[in-house]
């Protein structure tokens, strides 16, 4: 099994104190993917585009130091190698976990007839949605 581990943080995260008044994106389907589809959409434009900035737009900070701009090139040439250009992605569902969301989705790319797990974690924090772990599987 491929496995490419984009970030491990979401780990961190839900082990993080409550004094970073973090909280989830959600309660039920309707809000989670209002919430999560579009953040989604943006980092794979910025993927497809080689875009950094876009790609890593919501990203906390904790993400953003451990994704740098060359570790985001390197994981790009990765997976285009080895599963190819992203093709369209299905909805699997969410968990509520202390702060955070995780969101999956089942992924499929065009070098590779496997489905691509696709996990995202997200928090609320101040009115804001940030990604806190992002994985390819």
């Amino acid at each position: 099994m491929r496995y490419y581990a984009v970030i491990i943080i979401g780990l961190l995260v839900l082990a993080a104190p409550a004094s970073l008044s973090a909280a989830v994106v959600g309660e039920n389907i309707e809000q989670v993917r209002g919430i999560a589809d579009p953040i989604f959409d943006n980092i794979l434009a910025g993927f497809a585009h080689n875009d950094y900035t876009q790609y890593s737009r919501d990203f906390d900070d904790s993400l953003k130091e451990t994704l740098s701009e060359t570790r985001f090139l390197e994981i790009k040439k990765n997976v285009q190698e080895l599963e190819g250009n992203y093709l369209y992605r299905e909805y699997l569902g969410f968990l509520n976990r202390q702060e955070v969301t995780i969101v999956f989705w089942k992924g499929a790319f065009d070098k590779t007839h496997d489905d691509v797990l696709i996990k995202m974690v997200l928090m609320e924090r101040d009115g804001k949605y940030f990604v806190t772990g992002l994985w390819y599987q």
